[in-house]
């Protein structure tokens, strides 16, 4: 790949990450709003993306206003109407609904940032320095995952003991591998789940439903 692709994937790549961190606003508001209202706004959020991912594949005008915003910033996945996916946009909200739903506020808000903030980090750093190949991915940008991630841990658990310390560690090393491997699974759902699901269970938190 040349200069001029390497700079051009490099500005799509950057362009649909900033549209993907405005989405750190679900997880912060979190703070404010109380949960039962930020379900059923997420899970009507959530209603209307699936509802334009259809109407996109099965209505050629809609198709095609899409297109002209979103066009370059799409996977081969979301522009393929032969195979049934929906955009990462679509899976990220289905994924903070699920995140809430599920599991304690702490866990939740930790999990969304961790899609959003982490895998921002390393996509970008994935792009810019990554040398080292680990499938499609790169060392380089499975350490800005893990840096990002225990950064965020810190932040919003604020753990006071040393085995917090090392359940988290734990939690986001794993959380960190489990991103390198290439699974048919979107990111956007497969991460927080799996950071959700292992760190509750090593906390021993019981999930809310």
């Amino acid at each position: 790949m040349d200069n001029t692709s390497n700079s051009i994937s490099l500005k799509h790549e950057l362009k649909r990450k900033s549209i993907h961190i405005s989405s750190m606003i679900i997880p912060l508001s979190y703070y404010f709003i109380e949960r039962n209202v930020l379900l059923v706004l997420l899970f009507i959020f959530s209603a209307m993306a699936i509802m334009i991912d259809i109407f996109r594949r099965h209505n050629e005008k809609i198709g095609n206003i899409y297109n002209i915003i979103f066009g370059d910033i799409l996977r081969e996945h979301e522009v393929n109407f032969n195979k049934i996916f929906f955009t990462g946009g679509t899976y990220i909200l289905i994924s903070f609904f699920i995140c809430i739903l599920f599991f304690n506020k702490e866990i939740a808000i930790l999990s969304m940032l961790i899609i959003v903030i982490s895998d921002t980090a390393a996509a970008v750093t994935g792009k810019t320095i990554g040398k080292r190949k680990i499938g499609t991915k790169t060392l380089e940008g499975g350490i800005a995952f893990f840096v990002t991630a225990m950064i965020l841990f810190f932040i919003v658990i604020k753990p006071n003991d040393l085995t917090l310390i090392y359940i988290g560690f734990l939690s986001v090393f794993l959380t960190a591998v489990f991103e390198l491997i290439p699974l048919k699974a979107d990111d956007n759902i497969s991460i927080p789940l799996f950071f959700g699901i292992v760190y509750s269970a090593m906390t021993n938190t019981k999930l809310l439903i």
